[in-house]
């Protein structure tokens, strides 16, 4: 089925992304959102998400975005850029597991393909986004909905920088410009700054860095008590993995920092090691070059732990 003939039957959507949502999670649910308000006036959407960084609000529909699933049936439940409903944010699992028809729209390799009643999971793509769009007629797709899968792609290949970045990618990305997306405001707003506060505890991550296995690994973390001190939020930390990944002539970049009485483990690698495995470990995943899980053990327990882990990969 394609996304017009599973929508032309419904009359009521839900639109559902993972935990502590990032930008390609809000990117593809509000790029499906607006393309479904463009195109079927007579759906009801709602995209449903958790709590997101400020700087996204400049994509339409973002101020219409509720935080948690009210209970409400739908006739049909996207999920969207999330590979298991254990990682299905804003309560959105209840609302998949009693939908009338469900439709997963993916691209990390930890996904079984088999979540929703149609599965549309391409591991190879750059991102949700990215996947979303080649599913929607091209000629129907607005400004605002290219403003949102930009903003999708641009976060998930890091401003096009990751190897996850192909030729597809940029045909999707010339075709959003051809629309009038407000591509130079968007990357430089929302990837490119961050907050004073978010700025002063990078600096502290950075100052905290370490080198482990002979320079290969980058690694860094913060506790409770610095982010207290600095008053940030874990939304404020989302992108320091990838300020201490632009250490010359590592492999890998580790951080670690609290989020919910736990620690998140962020991991992205550059050439060789596979960090989804790693995270795997710890009952994550994500990407062979980005991936990610949770821990209740400490730092300083658990980087020796992950160090062994990427030796041999290494």
């Amino acid at each position: 089925m394609t996304i017009e003939e599973i929508l032309s039957k419904a009359s009521s959507v839900a639109i559902f992304g993972h935990v502590r949502p990032d930008g390609d999670c809000i990117g593809s649910c509000l790029g499906l959102y607006n393309y479904i308000a463009d195109n079927f006036p007579n759906v009801q959407a709602q995209v449903f998400a958790e709590a997101f960084p400020p700087s996204y609000n400049l994509l339409n529909g973002a101020d219409k975005i509720l935080h948690e699933y009210d209970g409400r049936d739908v006739d049909l439940a996207f999920l969207m850029d999330t590979p298991s409903f254990e990682r299905c944010g804003a309560n959105g699992a209840e609302c998949l597991k009693k939908a009338k028809f469900t439709c997963n729209i993916d691209h990390h390799i930890s996904n079984p393909q088999n979540l929703c009643t149609v599965n549309f999971v391409e591991p190879s793509a750059s991102s949700a986004s990215e996947v979303l769009y080649f599913l929607l007629d091209s000629n129907k797709v607005s400004k605002n909905t290219a403003n949102s899968m930009y903003l999708g792609i641009v976060h998930d290949t890091g401003a096009f920088k990751f190897s996850c970045t192909s030729k597809r990618t940029m045909t999707a990305v010339g075709d959003f410009i051809d629309k009038g997306c407000d591509f130079a405001k968007i990357i430089n707003d929302t990837y490119y700054t961050r907050s004073y506060k978010a700025t002063l505890i990078t600096g502290l991550a950075m100052e905290k860095c370490k080198l482990g296995l002979d320079g290969k690994v980058v690694y860094s973390y913060v506790t409770p008590e610095d982010m207290q001190r600095f008053d940030v939020t874990p939304m404020d930390l989302g992108s320091v993995v990838d300020t201490i990944r632009e250490v010359s002539e590592t492999e890998v970049a580790l951080f670690i920092y609290p989020v919910n009485g736990q620690y998140k483990i962020s991991l992205r690698s550059n050439y060789i090691v596979d960090v989804n495995k790693i995270a795997g470990t710890f009952g994550g995943g994500g990407h062979a070059k980005a991936a990610g899980a949770s821990t209740s053990e400490h730092p300083d327990v658990v980087i020796p732990k992950i160090l062994k882990l990427i030796e041999a990969e290494l």
